[in-house]
């Protein structure tokens, strides 16, 4: 191999390293981003009831579904359906969705 060969496949790695490291990267967030979407969702659903006082403290995602305020919504790191028994809280204006 010349030399010209040996640096321009050199650099086809380098490239090839960080372009894979970065869309590695870009998946991640992706991911994290569809989660936090979900999750959002699922609380503002809950937030809703909440303001018409038809949940206090606690509500399951049978509830809110059973009521109206959230059509079954799909977990997006499993791509299945939330388990119905999941619920949302509010800790004192903090809102939690705890994925059972």
């Amino acid at each position: 191999m010349k030399n010209s060969q040996i640096a321009l496949l050199t650099i086809l790695i380098i490239l090839g390293i960080i372009s894979f490291g970065t869309v590695l990267k870009v998946e991640k967030n992706h991911q994290e981003r569809e989660k936090l979407v979900s999750e959002k969702k699922i609380i503002e659903a809950y937030i809703t009831c909440e303001r018409f006082d038809k949940c206090h403290n606690k509500a399951t995602l049978e509830q809110l579904i059973n009521d109206g305020y959230l059509d079954k919504e799909i977990n997006p790191e499993t791509k299945t359906y939330y388990n119905l028994n999941s619920y949302v809280i509010n800790d004192n204006g903090v809102y939690k969705f705890i994925i059972i």
